[in-house]
């Protein structure tokens, strides 16, 4: 997959995403760390982790999270897109890889709530 880099990582996204905080449990090779959302889509989540644990673009990660107002923990498998220090952090961006229709359903009406 070739990526564009001439457009902003906001700009290359196929769908829209709205800024939240979240707690978001996360197993990356086994590990299990705990990271922040920065923003959230149908198709993805932008993670603030810890800057001593880099990730490869394309390295599988699992998420947990619970939707503030929907009452629903949303359990979902990614990989990574992007994976770089941002002061004292690293930002990550995770495409969701086959989440259910429901799951879909549930960020599509938590982002319309959002905007």
């Amino acid at each position: 997959m070739q990526v564009e880099r001439r457009r902003a990582e906001r700009d290359r996204r196929e769908c829209g995403r709205v800024p939240i905080v979240l707690a978001v449990r996360n197993t990356v090779g086994g590990r299990f760390h705990l990271g922040q959302s920065e923003d959230i889509g149908p198709a993805g989540i932008t993670l603030r982790r810890p800057r001593d644990l880099p990730v490869l673009p394309e390295t599988p990660i699992s998420l947990t999270f619970d939707l503030p107002g929907l009452r629903k923990t949303i359990d979902v498998a990614g990989l990574v897109v992007t994976d770089r220090r941002h002061g004292g952090f690293r930002r990550t961006g995770i495409r969701f890889v086959q989440p259910s229709s429901e799951q879909i359903a549930l960020l599509s009406e938590f982002c319309r709530r959002k905007t």
